[in-house]
């Protein structure tokens, strides 16, 4: 029985230890920051809308082009005329060149060009918005496991501390049974709890090396490698009275933000789609050189050159009834935007004052839990004191035990949940990143 034990305590003291220096959750947040695949994708993609917010992209411009063409052509040719004479050839050699350059510029299209415009520069905007979004919910992620790991910790202290109770118990009532002041069944119920305590312990640090590579994957890092996290114990920060909250929400949330500039590029694709109503006129300008040669024909060379400019105008009068129907569907597509904005807004409301509700709820019964705790450690001394004089039996000790054990899980999962609802209050108001690095 006494190597059973040693070896219990020599594995999970192998499986606790660790070398690694202790890291503090901005080391965390900052790895992410730099590692992290999607934060680097949603980053990138942000730069494509910035380099498609130009100018150049709204046809606002009028486009250059240089053209150029060469021909031979090898033909055999008769040609009969009029006055009775023939001219043929075999192989005749017939060249043709012809080079331009044409520029053409849209002066007008009902002014979709101006809604283009808008359109990239909000385009631009919401790709830096959903840079933004995912870079706090990344945040949040790596906090919430951080203070995860802190819990996992926490929960394996105590189930230590438990195992502990248990060995000093069970040696107990060894030393009883040998000289013969205890029953076979108190030491067989010792032996049975300090199993079962270490049964625990090993579960914990499990859970706690599974949470190690869900962190690991996060941040990027090698799957297996060891973390070592600086706190100990939950720190919590103020979060702003009711009022002030919403406000943040309001103008911070990311969410919020997205769905606002949504609303606003549904009205670019309307303006855009009415514009087809309207005429299309281009400008064209530009300088023409051709030339040709035949060795058979009227004339053995031809050539031309000079400046081309003029207008084009296009109006389409009928197609089918495909402009009303778009113009009728971009409509449609800019209400259910402004429904969705509505919604996310309100659900958004909703589930901060959950939180908010939830965040007063906790802290009051953290406080409780902590006066349970106090007074349970006040019941466990007294109770290890009437064991060791044989005033309690083993089963009773196990019980106020089991108590103390308890009502330290019940703080530390209620220190947990509040910590939860702190983050997710941090995240909705847009104040995630400035409240943990």
């Amino acid at each position: 029985m006494k190597q059973i034990s040693v070896n219990i305590i020599a594995i999970v003291a192998l499986l606790v230890g660790t070398n690694c220096t202790a890291q503090t959750l901005q080391e965390f947040v900052n790895t992410a920051m730099q590692n992290n695949y999607q934060i680097n994708i949603v980053k990138n993609e942000a730069k494509i809308a910035t380099n498609n917010n130009v100018i150049g992209n709204t046809g606002m411009l009028p486009s250059v082009d240089l053209d150029g063409t060469y021909s031979n052509s090898f033909n055999n040719t008769r040609q009969e005329f009029a006055d009775g004479t023939v001219r043929e050839g075999s192989n005749a050699k017939n060249t043709n060149l012809s080079v331009s350059a044409l520029a053409n510029w849209t002066v007008f299209n009902g002014f979709s060009v101006y809604a283009k415009r808008d359109q990239l520069g909000y385009l631009e905007r919401l790709g830096q918005i959903n840079s933004k979004f995912y870079i706090e919910q990344t945040v949040s992620d790596i906090v919430t496991a951080y203070y995860q790991m802190v819990y996992e910790k926490q929960v394996l202290n105590n189930y230590q501390q438990s195992l502990n109770i248990s060995s000093y118990r069970l040696n107990l009532e060894r030393k009883r049974k040998e000289i013969g002041s205890s029953k076979a069944i108190d030491y067989s119920q010792a032996l049975v709890d300090y199993q079962t305590d270490s049964i625990r312990l090993l579960e914990q640090q499990n859970t706690i090396s599974g949470l190690q590579i869900s962190i690991n994957n996060l941040l990027n890092n090698a799957l297996e490698q060891e973390l070592n996290i600086s706190e100990k114990e939950f720190s919590f920060s103020a979060i702003p009275a009711k009022d002030s909250l919403l406000q943040n929400i309001d103008q911070a949330n990311q969410q919020i933000a997205q769905q606002r500039l949504q609303e606003l590029i549904a009205e670019t694709e309307l303006r855009m789609t009415k514009a087809s109503r309207m005429p299309k006129v281009d400008l064209f300008g530009g300088y023409q050189y051709s030339r040709s040669t035949a060795e058979i024909g009227f004339s053995n060379s031809s050539q031309n050159y000079g400046p081309i400019v003029g207008v084009t105008v296009s109006f389409n009068l009928f197609n089918g009834g495909s402009t009303n129907r778009e113009i009728k569907n971009t409509k449609l597509y800019s209400e259910n935007t402004s429904l969705t904005k509505q919604q996310v807004t309100q659900q958004i409301n909703a589930n901060s004052l959950i939180y908010y509700n939830e965040y007063k709820v906790l802290t009051t019964q953290i406080e409780i839990a902590k006066n349970n705790v106090d007074e349970m450690s006040k019941v466990y001394k007294i109770a290890e004191s009437q064991l060791k004089s044989g005033s309690i039996n083993s089963y009773d000790f196990r019980l106020t035990q089991q108590s103390l054990l308890s009502s330290e899980l019940t703080l530390i999962n209620l220190q947990l949940a509040l910590k939860a609802v702190e983050i997710n209050l941090n995240r909705m108001s847009g104040k995630i990143v400035e409240s943990y690095l």
